[in-house]
């Protein structure tokens, strides 16, 4: 039995969904990880090229172009009729992908939109380009490959039974990877679109996808990412996470991962243990970026932040979580004393009055 509120103001969510929003409210901040707030919620990021500037699509139905020196918007990218929620970069020209079914290029200098290319018939998800061509994943299941220079679409197919999360390609540009969330990632040859191999395993959602050499990652609303050969298929690291990962990014020996629980985690790629957890958003980091040893990340607290991926800052991550979760549980301690009841009590009291409810 779900327990409800009984909270005047709150009825009808649970005391579960209270006290998670009673906890962002406590972790409310636009300072840690040198924040820059966005007037809308970040559904991608990515780096120009220089590394000077950085990309961030929103929910607010345009892309902000931020001089990373200022952290400074310098340029709106508008036109889109919905989210938008893909992009994908060259040294002149931005590709988007939105929730109103469209691509379109824009000039990186001038900021117009240049073409607007339609064929999907649902939200694109996902966008990745593969030398002359652009290919885009989408929630009606299809992957499209477009060219970029006829700016039509020269192939569709759907494999997939629901929605492409993401897409990315390997390093010699020969294969696509689709995941999606119907369960599976698939690996297509980019040239003539076949599904070469589809990866198995997960038990929900696949958010997220990333290739470096041989490996295959991918992280999933089953609270795990995941490591593949790209051969064979096989398994050879699991990450579990206390809650749905939606994003993560390959930095050298670590590889890192953004949750809904709103914490960025930073593991050993080759040992696949968890070296430090950054806390500092609010709500679910759904992009990160890498740039050498600094981290971006952005979030749905409609802000993208930076965090260093130093042995000093690690260590630094590492002591303030410890000194807070010290003070947490003497607080937890304190209010036990005050209610003259064990933790054990507790919960036994909890249980009773529950029972007592059903019993109504």
């Amino acid at each position: 039995m779900v327990n409800v509120s009984q909270e005047s103001g709150a009825f009808f969510q649970t005391d579960a969904e209270i006290a998670k929003q009673k906890e962002k409210q406590l972790k409310y901040n636009y300072t840690e990880g040198d924040a820059i707030k966005l007037g809308s919620k970040a559904l991608d990021i990515l780096l120009s090229q220089d590394e000077q500037f950085i990309y961030v699509a929103e929910s607010g139905f345009f892309v902000r172009k931020i001089d990373l020196s200022t952290s400074k918007s310098v340029k709106l990218f508008k036109g889109h009729k919905g989210p938008v929620t893909a992009m994908a970069l060259t040294q002149d020209t931005l590709w988007t992908g939105s929730w109103d079914k469209t691509v379109k290029k824009w000039d990186l200098e001038s900021g117009e939109c240049l073409a607007t290319l339609e064929g999907h018939t649902d939200f694109i998800k996902s966008m990745v380009l593969v030398g002359e061509y652009l290919y885009t994943g989408s929630s009606d299941c299809f992957l499209r490959k477009w060219s970029t220079k006829t700016l039509e679409s020269v192939a569709a197919e759907k494999k997939h039974k629901r929605t492409i999360e993401s897409l990315a390609v390997s390093v010699d540009g020969k294969y696509v990877y689709s995941a999606s969330s119907d369960s599976t990632i698939m690996k297509w040859d980019a040239e003539t679109m076949k599904v070469l191999h589809t990866f198995e395993g997960h038990d929900t959602s696949v958010y997220c996808v990333r290739v470096c050499e041989d490996d295959l990652w991918s992280a999933s609303a089953d609270k795990t990412v995941r490591r593949w050969n790209t051969t064979t298929g096989a398994v050879d690291m699991v990450l579990n996470h206390p809650d749905r990962v939606k994003s993560l990014a390959l930095a050298g020996p670590f590889v890192v991962t953004g949750s809904s629980d709103d914490d960025i985690r930073v593991w050993d790629i080759g040992s696949g243990k968890l070296i430090c957890t950054i806390e500092g958003h609010f709500d679910e980091v759904g992009c990160l970026e890498i740039a050498g040893t600094t981290l971006y990340s952005g979030s749905l607290d409609c802000s993208i932040r930076k965090w260093s991926l130093t042995t000093a800052a690690i260590k630094i991550y590492n002591e303030t979580r410890e000194a807070k979760l010290k003070r947490l549980e003497a607080e937890k301690m304190e209010e036990q004393k005050k209610s003259g009841l064990t933790e054990e009590e507790e919960r036994e009291l909890a249980e009773l009055m529950l029972s007592d409810d059903d019993d109504e």
